[in-house]
């Protein structure tokens, strides 16, 4: 009896102890216990990524090797910021096609419900840089009263008509870095082409096509330049409208306006160099890449990571 009386004792003190030690290793455990070392911190915002942005000191920026001339101006659209070449307001060159772009924003701003087929014209004349499509609405837009529009719309301060044997050519306005740079904000701010076709334009002016090889009589490949020296997450939402001509009246340059339009800036370049051809002729001049190129090494001079 008393063997079977002390088995039975030993049997309900481990039955007990097994009862107590469960509550003790569970206690407190209705949530996991966080490991060592894994504690959750606050997330931490991502960098800026890096853009165009004013420097410190424009007078950094200097300008390609072998230039006859060189103007630059650079608008913050978030701050209204501004900063430019030393000349930026005091000197100007012609406008070549970059005018293309005022051309077709003064159509749609007077014409509210334009017909399709002027859509396509206008389209084609931004992309394929057409200078036939260019008279055709310049002069529907009124010829050289056209141009003292856009130096009222969008207030400009060093912009005149061409003058003397090329008066009322389009291409031939003159407009200096700054003004440059004031065209292409007021496209973008709805004030050039209004508020319902500013999109559409600046759809347009992300879709310029051709390369500096793809130069025709009429038409050219105008998609280079700025393009080229911007970060590459930046290049597909930038609009641009480039100009470009191997000039034989006043001088015998390249007259070469980079124009480029993005949410957080508005980037114009002027530049002029001597043209070459092999056959003397500025109809086939071969060294546009060097304006293009130029364009290209002056963006990426300023290229920066915005403060804060």
């Amino acid at each position: 009896m008393r063997t079977r009386t002390l088995v039975l004792l030993c049997l309900v003190v481990a039955a007990v102890a097994s009862v107590v030690s469960v509550p003790l290793a569970y206690a407190g455990s209705h949530s996991p216990a966080t490991p060592f070392g894994t504690a959750k911190t606050a997330s931490q915002p991502k960098p800026p990524l890096p853009t165009l942005v004013i420097p410190a000191d424009p007078n950094s920026i200097k300008a390609p090797a072998n230039l006859d001339y060189f103007g630059w101006t650079l608008i913050d659209r978030q701050t209204g910021q501004s900063a430019g070449s030393a000349n930026a307001e005091t000197t100007d060159s012609t406008t070549e096609s970059m005018i293309k772009a005022w051309i077709a924003a003064d159509y749609l701003r007077h014409h509210d419900n334009p017909a399709q087929s002027d859509l396509d014209a206008l389209n084609s004349m931004i992309i394929h840089s057409d200078d036939n499509i260019a008279q055709t609405y310049f002069v529907a837009d009124g010829g050289e009263s056209s141009i003292d529009e856009l130096v009222q719309v969008c207030g400009l301060k060093d912009t005149h008509e061409a003058s003397g044997p090329v008066a009322g050519k389009w291409s031939y306005t003159m407009m200096s870095p700054a003004d440059a740079a004031r065209m292409g904000l007021c496209i973008a701010d709805n004030k050039a082409a209004g508020a319902k076709w500013t999109p559409w334009l600046l759809t347009s002016m992300k879709h310029v096509v051709g390369s500096v090889q793809d130069q025709q009589a009429t038409t050219g490949g105008g998609r280079w330049g700025i393009i080229d020296g911007l970060p590459s997450y930046l290049q597909s939402s930038t609009a641009m409208k480039n100009g470009w001509t191997a000039q034989v009246y006043n001088d015998d340059d390249w007259h070469i306006n980079c124009l480029a339009i993005n949410t957080g800036w508005v980037l114009a370049i002027e530049l002029r160099y001597p043209w070459t051809s092999p056959d003397g002729r500025w109809e086939d001049a071969d060294n546009l890449a060097v304006g293009a190129n130029d364009c290209a090494a002056v963006t990426k001079e300023l290229v920066g990571v915005p403060a804060g």
